[in-house]
């Protein structure tokens, strides 16, 4: 008989464990996961992803097979005489994607509704939303709204959709590891980047619960604040 290698088994599961700790906890159970018990969507991925036919718009290029739209809105953006960098408007990328929900904006349908049918693959029946109440459980309930919107004036919010500046630009600003990629590392629990641009995701790990409100690290004594701010 051969002699089954115990060891390198048990060393792999340790691996696996640490990394699985290392990512943190999980969206499913949390806020972000807005599936419904046996109704539509069944899948917690798919209220905000989609495998197949995912929407094609070039504005939600940083957010991987989006399943969401956002029609035509205004916002009043951050603004300040004393920034050294511009946020755009319309805010881009998964900012916008981050928006698709949290803009606020609840007259139009299509806020509301999914780009596809996880199932069917065609735009879904928004005439008798059924996972209306999982969002908006006031309705039911009498509980306040579990979604959280900054609304489309925006100018009292942290900026976003800017470039991160310099050091020459701003010197009260801490040099990343990475210009790109800021201080996301593999763990995700740090400040990240995106192409060199301050987005929602930043500070915030949509997946990952355990800080609250979303964090990507704590903000106890400021620390997530002064990660990018020296002042």
């Amino acid at each position: 008989m051969k002699k089954i290698k115990i060891l390198p088994l048990i060393t792999l599961a340790m691996l696996l464990s640490v990394t699985y700790f290392a990512y943190g906890a999980s969206v499913i159970g949390s806020v972000h996961d807005l599936s419904l018990n046996g109704g539509f969507p069944s899948e917690p991925c798919q209220f905000c992803h989609v495998p197949h036919n995912a929407n094609p718009d070039p504005a939600f290029a940083g957010a991987p097979l989006w399943n969401r739209i956002i029609g035509p809105v205004t916002f009043v953006v951050y603004s300040s005489a004393t920034m050294n960098t511009s946020p755009s408007n319309p805010p881009t990328g998964v900012s916008l994607a981050c928006l698709s929900c949290h803009d606020g904006v609840l007259a139009s349908n299509d806020k509301h509704s999914l780009y596809n049918d996880p199932i069917t693959h065609r735009p879904p029946d928004t005439s008798s939303s059924p996972d209306c109440t999982n969002c908006h459980s006031e309705i039911t309930l009498g509980r306040p709204s579990k979604i959280k919107t900054p609304g489309t004036d925006m100018s009292n919010d942290h900026p976003l959709s800017m470039p991160y500046p310099t050091a020459a630009q701003d010197p009260f600003f801490v040099t990343p590891p990475d210009s790109q990629r800021g201080w996301g590392g593999p763990s995700q629990n740090d400040v990240k980047l995106y192409n060199g641009r301050v987005e929602c995701a930043s500070c915030h790990n949509v997946h990952d619960p355990a800080v609250s409100p979303f964090l990507r690290k704590s903000n106890a004594a400021s620390s997530l604040c002064l990660t990018c701010h020296i002042k």
